[in-house]
């Protein structure tokens, strides 16, 4: 058995003998890569980037606001051009960007200065105006600058804005790596660095307890629904004309928003020259690869072969699996979106990979970005014979109307005639291109969030602000709706809203908006029904507590159920109050099922008028009964759909 050294005279002897001169060289070695790693790091962070805490970056957006705030009604022209000549430099991570705005006075009143909002992590200079204007305000901290002009801007008048903006990539920031320019990839968003005219309420510190901390006023996160003057503000509302010229690596392809005019190399570079033929929303981005492509075309049947959009996906090489599926489905989305909505106002419709390894799109116009993990999918391996690229596909294009040509105010509520529209809109390209199957599927996954326990308290759908309202709760309320009135109702009133709010004019659309359109189409008899799906956020408790069947002489079968039903709502503090109920629900009643099947063949299907409590009903089927189920589709919000169902019992 081992002894141990107790005492310190014999320990540091012993430590003496063991500390030799390799031992040493290895631990001076050591010390000095240490060292020298930290005095890296801090060098990238401290030195190339200006490290800032959370709590300077609060600091900084509080001085904004301070600073600037003053001037957010202070009226502005309108950005309605934009020309850019770009040249990316992917081996040395950087980016120079000249370009030329147009700006027009849609106010009654001439313009007399020029408020202009540089990006971050950018160097914008030489800002020159085609007329005679003088600084009067350069605050390059916070990015926020002033031009007078010599001859004020008269109502209708345009002036012309230039400028120059460089980005170059230097070692790594403290969140990380600077992944925007790349040698393998660059993408950027317009948004993030190029200037942007007038204050940016979007700039302003959110947080209260913040906002408490610096002296300013309370503010909502959101602002409210009934908020008259915030519905008139939402982020880069503009409609803007687009030209670009960019020029990147020879082996390298750039794609911005607009046709291809032309492409051609010089000096071992390769330029593409592309322009818009319609307005769109000033949002868009840069993306410059190497990309494999699938070309595909539509043809709008409506239009004749006068609309033709080409359909473009730029993919990882080697990922070969969905780009041809996403074509379908694109393909499949432009021909009921353009039926029942209205045409597509583009002649291009493209996916664009960006390096990541998410799921996430973002659907800018004419072009949406697609995150690498998204090509990875494979709809074939889904246990619950899902086909979620498909789904994602028809739910992208739809924001090609729901949110690019339909501009919501960013008020309570935007979610819903956006995300939750465009989810709707998607149940019905899966139903008519691919079938009843599909469509459940997708209904299926929509709800599998309810699976998961959360406090019922929230606000109604038009004033819903959160994830699952928007993107769980507002499709399901829009497609019940749809199967009590009738989907042609609903995609009817979905016309009139976007008739009624072209793109580039105020107000903006809100949820308000929407539910005028419904209340609409809506029959007097179904508005109780409209009202819990929107205007409340109402709950069902809807429970098949037996179900028997015997038979008749014509060899039909008589099914007898008894059924519990209840109806609350609850309010965003988590009150709930229970609604005496008087509506009408579907009963179901179903043959046995095939193996591997949830349900058999439907054998009977009506709206009965369901109170409160427990009652009975009996109905007269065709065969021998197996299963019934109250509200068998799920058309109301009822989170426990376990007892909907239940197995039918032969009367001895």
């Amino acid at each position: 058995m081992r002894g141990r050294e107790a005492g310190f005279v014999a320990r540091r002897q012993l430590a003496r003998r063991r500390f030799t001169r390799p031992t040493a060289m290895v631990a001076a070695a050591a010390v000095a890569g240490i060292l020298l790693l930290g005095g890296f790091i801090f060098y990238n962070t401290n030195v190339l980037h200006d490290y800032a805490s959370a709590a300077e970056t609060a600091a900084q957006r509080a001085t904004y606001e301070q600073r600037y705030r003053q001037y957010r009604n202070a009226p502005q022209p309108l950005l309605t051009g934009v020309k850019l000549q770009v040249e990316i430099y992917p081996q040395q991570r950087a980016v120079a960007i000249e370009g030329t705005y147009r700006l027009v006075n849609h106010s009654p009143a001439p313009i007399d200065s020029i408020h202009l909002a540089t990006g971050a992590g950018v160097e914008t200079t030489a800002i020159t105006f085609d007329q005679t204007a003088k600084a009067v305000l350069r605050d390059a901290e916070q990015g926020y600058y002033v031009y007078t002009l010599a001859r004020p801007l008269a109502p209708g008048d345009s002036l012309r804005l230039r400028f120059q903006v460089k980005h170059h990539a230097q070692g790594f920031a403290n969140d990380g790596a600077e992944a925007q320019v790349t040698t393998n990839a660059t993408s950027f968003r317009n948004l993030e660095w190029l200037p942007v005219i007038g204050y940016q309420p979007y700039r302003e510190l959110d947080e209260a307890g913040a906002r408490k901390a610096y002296g300013l006023p309370p503010r909502p996160a959101t602002y409210s629904l009934y908020d008259g003057a915030a519905r008139r503000y939402a982020p880069f509302p503009e409609q803007i004309r687009f030209e670009a010229v960019v020029g990147t690596d020879a082996a390298q392809t750039v794609v911005v928003p607009g046709t291809l005019r032309r492409t051609w190399t010089n000096v071992g570079r390769r330029y593409f020259h592309y322009a818009t033929e319609t307005p769109i929303r000033n949002e868009y981005a840069f993306f410059s690869a190497r990309y494999a492509v699938l070309e595909a075309k539509w043809r709008n049947p409506a239009a004749g072969p006068e609309q033709e959009v080409a359909i473009q996906i730029y993919y990882p090489p080697g990922l070969t699996a969905n780009p041809a599926r996403m074509v379908r489905s694109a393909q499949a989305s432009l021909n009921y979106y353009a039926k029942q909505f209205g045409p597509y106002p583009h002649r291009q419709l493209r996916f664009v990979t960006h390096p990541s390894y998410g799921f996430g799109h973002h659907a800018a116009p004419i072009n949406i970005t697609a995150e690498e993990g998204f090509f990875l999918l494979n709809p074939k391996a889904d246990e619950r014979g899902f086909d979620l690229v498909t789904a994602v596909v028809a739910h992208e294009v739809a924001h090609q109307w729901w949110g690019n040509q339909l501009k919501q105010a960013y008020v309570e509520g935007a979610g819903l005639i956006s995300e939750s529209l465009a989810w709707y809109s998607a149940m019905g390209v899966l139903e008519d291109k691919y079938g009843a199957e599909h469509l459940q599927a997708l209904l299926r996954f929509l709800r599998e969030e309810n699976e998961t326990p959360r406090t019922r308290a929230a606000k109604p759908l038009l004033q819903a602000d959160d994830w699952y309202q928007n993107y769980r709760k507002g499709p399901l309320a829009l497609y019940a709706l749809s199967q009590y009135i009738g989907r042609d109702r609903v995609n009817g009133a979905l016309r009139e809203l976007l008739s009624n709010h072209r793109p580039g004019t105020r107000p903006f659309a809100t949820s308000l908006d929407l539910y005028q359109e419904l209340q609409t189409a809506t029959p007097d008899s179904l508005q109780p029904l409209l009202h819990d799906l929107f205007q409340a956020n109402t709950f069902w408790e809807l429970k098949t507590e037996t179900a028997t069947a015997k038979p008749l002489k014509e060899g039909t079968w008589q099914v007898t159920l008894t059924l519990q039903a209840r109806k609350l709502v609850v309010d965003s503090a988590g009150t709930e109050t229970k609604l005496p109920m008087k509506e009408w629900v579907e009963i179901g009643v179903f043959a046995a099922a095939e193996e591997g099947k949830e349900r058999g063949k439907l054998l009977y299907l009506q709206k009965h008028l369901i109170e409160s409590g427990q009652q009975s009903l009996t109905v007269t089927v065709p065969d021998k009964p197996a299963q019934a189920a109250f509200d068998p589709n799920y058309l109301l919000v009822d989170w426990n759909l376990i007892d909907n169902s239940k197995e039918v019992q032969v009367a001895k």
